[in-house]
């Protein structure tokens, strides 16, 4: 095999192995939006009696991890093209990080509604970028790897609720403990990213 002929067989491998660490990062970060959505409604009776918090309020809360999630998507589909993939989850990290922290360090209801928001927007976010990517790196085979990227949700809401469970079974865990969930495929998804680089939007190509 000669040079140009090893260098394309190199570049193809690698090309696919950063697809598919990508591709998991992506489902990954699924896997966090679902843990911040079960969380908190795991929460909300704690969080009720701990900020004696109103049925209304807790209504709001719980609103404001979902209405935001429209608004976000919206807005990244409309923009990603000029801003890129990556930036938008930076993005999306930030929100989530953010979120967590606001609601453990929760003062009372605004950043309880702060928190829960930001978690709304960092799951639109994610569902607008991780989409057009998991399409873009698998052109043929678009509807299989789709339909296993949102298995991510699927099975983060699964696990999150049963680490929320078992955690305050075994470690008596409270409803900090149990929002800093999120933090754990947060931070996986990052450190996956970092590794990965993003391909090229199909409408921009």
């Amino acid at each position: 095999m000669g040079t140009e002929e090893a260098a394309a067989v190199e570049s193809g491998g690698s090309s696919r192995s950063n697809d598919l660490l990508l591709f998991w990062a992506c489902f990954i970060a699924l896997v966090a939006t679902a843990f911040a959505f079960v969380t908190r409604s795991f929460v909300m009776g704690d969080l009720q009696i701990a900020f004696d918090l109103t049925e209304t309020q807790k209504g709001e809360i719980l609103g404001a991890g979902l209405w935001p999630f429209g608004i976000s998507i919206v807005l990244f589909s409309l923009v990603v093209d000029r801003i890129g993939y990556g930036k938008s989850m930076i993005f999306a990290f930030a929100c989530h990080v953010a979120s967590a922290l606001f609601m453990i360090f929760a003062a009372g209801y605004r950043d309880l509604y702060i928190g829960a928001f930001l978690s709304g927007l960092a799951a639109g976010t994610v569902e607008a970028i991780v989409n057009p990517v998991v399409a873009t790196m698998f052109p043929k085979s678009k509807t299989k790897m789709l339909t296993i990227l949102h298995a991510g949700w699927a099975g983060g809401v699964a696990l999150g609720g049963m680490l929320a469970l078992v955690g305050e079974a075994v470690g008596g865990i409270g409803w900090k403990g149990k929002i800093a969930l999120l933090l754990l495929p947060t931070a996986v998804y990052a450190v996956m990213m970092l590794r990965c680089k993003f391909p090229v939007n199909e409408r921009v190509a």
